[in-house]
């Protein structure tokens, strides 16, 4: 019998090195902000735009919602293999001269860079082998020279006013300081379960969660002392399922203490049971819920477990607040649970009251921007008119509505940004309004990061199955078979096997482990991070990891995660039939243009490496094997 190599010169890539980089009525009510000390307000310019960069801020549009594919039946266990490919006698690989020499030239490279190759910019995504033929060692060169790293291992330092911009500066110059406002609104919405940053390209290069937007509001309550009024316009939850609740929990409570006075409920947020939101939108010891809505009831209007309105104080403004979920949203919500009536029916019973009680009127619109516009102009007794729907990032100026003095506000998505629109006593400038990029100048609340540790601890307890998460097949289990770790293409394949090892990929569950707090048993991180698990839906496949202890060899992110699954191609590599051989390997080649299309950007996305290039960081890993 002949004895051949186990995982065959396919195509270059186990994958690419971690790079990244990375509220009166039982409906209303009036509440008091602690008065502010009072000061002159000078008059100033008119308001400009300032020159920020949208680009900068932009982040990836929210993937899908989870989806649990159907039950599969269990799995045979992985065949015992006669003899183990270590053990075996190995021949000489011969390879021809060009690819030698691609292959020499590029760790040449990668000795030159700043970052050395031990610790590139991310851990764990999933980038392919190719099967082109090799790339000229000079190409690789220019290639990389032209396109250099700016990740949080690139060794350029990350100043995030200089990225994003100062704020709170008085325009056009950007020099002066705002004068201090009558009061403050604090603006955000549509998070859509994003808690915090992943890090993955380095926490300070990436923008949102709770920890930043925490101390970003207690800088403007206790720094600058400015009265501030917390509102959201909903959109916490993403998907459904065990996890989406626990999110959706800790969101909430960690609205409850940041002091947030009023949210709407969004249309991901209405998908989950009523139950879940009872529990969280029901008032409690008297306190009414930070939750309100014009229109939506659980379990029916007239049950008045939310208010419909409130008014509240702060600075010496009244500042009257009211929700509604629009018409196109309310249709894609089949809760029995929920009664839900129209925006503007709704609306009408209540604006004349509010208008009386208070002297600045918000609408929080979780609709459409067309629903949200209309309503602007059947109600200008709103001063603004706030709406989920909108670009991925906040404009640099509000809109004003066609017809009215309505502002229409917009507040991005996945919570990057905040809004801040300062209350002025000036007929010349009543307001003035900021887009807060909430960056790494903001420093992580203490109590923000204790809430996040007892979620992921929370997702430790539960464990996978808890979950509810089951494995289904993989898309290529019929032709390839199942995963069998990374380690079994080393004999074979030890250039290849070498130069992945050398990768963060190759250490990419240890960075989930370390992180403070770790992240470990988390399914939105661990599906990057391991070998078996679908990327972008956090479900794993059959025979892919369970756990550090059941599966030890499927942790980092390795060579399957973009071959597919290798049982076929080694049992195969042990035997002598040649048209198995040459069958099992093509059905594990990948090329180079499959990787940059679609299998590392799955992992190394806009929200996880938007440093990311995949020229810059391709002949860093590049590897291929060529058998005469």
């Amino acid at each position: 019998m002949r004895f051949i190599r186990l995982v065959q010169p396919l195509a270059a890539g186990l994958l690419a090195v971690a790079l990244l980089s990375a509220a009166g009525c039982p409906s209303s009510s009036v509440e008091k902000a602690d008065p502010p000390k009072p000061t002159p307000t000078p008059t100033v310019e008119p308001i400009q735009p300032p020159p920020a960069d949208d680009a900068a801020l932009m982040p990836r549009p929210p993937v899908g919602e989870f989806q649990q594919p159907a039950v599969q039946p269990p799995a045979d266990p992985l065949p015992k293999l006669a003899l183990e490919p270590a053990e075996r006698p190995m021949a000489p690989i011969e390879k021809e001269p060009v690819e030698k020499k691609s292959v020499e030239e590029t760790r040449a490279l990668v000795k030159e860079l700043p970052v050395p190759i031990e610790k590139p910019a991310k851990p764990a995504a999933k980038i392919a082998a190719s099967a082109d033929p090799a790339t000229p060692a000079a190409e690789v060169t220019q290639n990389a020279a032209r396109r250099p790293r700016t990740g949080k291992n690139s060794g350029i330092p990350f100043d995030p006013i200089k990225e994003n911009g100062p704020i709170f500066k008085e325009l056009p110059e950007l020099k002066k300081d705002w004068p201090k406002p009558k009061a403050v609104l604090v603006i955000t919405g549509v998070e859509r379960g994003y808690i915090e940053p992943c890090g993955c390209a380095g926490l300070d290069r990436m923008k949102g969660g709770m920890t930043r937007r925490a101390t970003f509001l207690q800088q403007l309550r206790d720094e600058k002392g400015w009265p501030t009024v917390a509102i959201d316009v909903g959109g916490l939850a993403r998907g459904f399922g065990r996890q989406a609740e626990m999110k959706f929990h800790t969101l909430v409570e960690g609205k409850v203490k940041m002091g947030y006075n009023a949210v709407a409920f969004g249309a991901d947020d209405l998908r989950l049971p009523a139950g879940e939101l009872v529990s969280v939108a029901a008032e409690v010891n008297g306190r009414p819920s930070m939750f309100l809505s014009a229109n939506v009831g659980l379990f029916g209007l007239d049950q008045n477990i939310t208010q419909t309105h409130r008014v509240v104080e702060a600075g010496g403004r009244k500042i009257g607040i009211t929700a509604i979920l629009g018409l196109k949203y309310q249709k894609e919500i089949n809760n029995a649970e929920i009664e839900m009536s129209d925006p503007a029916t709704a609306l009408k019973k209540i604006v004349h009251e509010l208008k009386k009680k208070a002297d600045f009127l918000v609408l929080l619109a979780h609709a459409t921007s067309e629903e949200a516009v209309e309503l602007a102009k059947q109600f200008p007794e709103f001063n603004a008119v706030v709406v989920s729907d909108g670009p991925a990032v906040p404009p640099q100026q509000p809109e004003t509505v066609k017809g009215t003095k309505t502002l229409l506000i917009t507040v991005g998505q996945q919570g990057m940004c905040a809004i801040a629109l300062g209350l002025y006593d000036d007929p010349q400038t009543p307001w003035r309004y900021q887009r807060v990029p909430l960056d790494s100048r903001f420093t992580a609340s203490p109590d923000m990061k204790a809430l996040m540790a007892a979620y992921q601890e929370q997702l430790k307890s539960v464990g996978f199955a808890g979950l509810g998460l089951r494995p289904a097949a993989h898309p290529k289990a019929e032709t390839n078979g199942r995963f069998v770790g990374s380690k079994k293409c080393q004999a074979c394949h030890e250039k290849s096997y070498d130069i992945w090892k050398k990768s963060l990929h190759s250490k990419a569950y240890d960075t989930l482990a370390k992180l403070d707090p770790p992240r470990n048993f988390d399914p939105e991180c661990v599906s990057c991070h391991v070998v078996g698990w679908h990327p972008t839906r956090f479900f794993p496949f059959e025979s892919g990891f369970e756990s550090l202890e059941k599966t030890p060899h499927l942790t980092n992110t390795g060579c399957e995660d973009c071959h597919g699954p290798g049982e076929k191609h080694v049992a195969a590599e042990m035997g002598a039939d040649e048209a198995l051989q040459k069958k099992y390997r093509k059905a594990v080649v990948i090329t180079k243009e499959d990787s940059k299309k679609r299998q590392c950007m799955e992992c190394h996305d806009l929200d996880n490496s938007p440093d990311f290039d995949f020229d810059a960081y391709w002949p860093l890993v590049e590897h291929r094997e060529k058998e005469e």
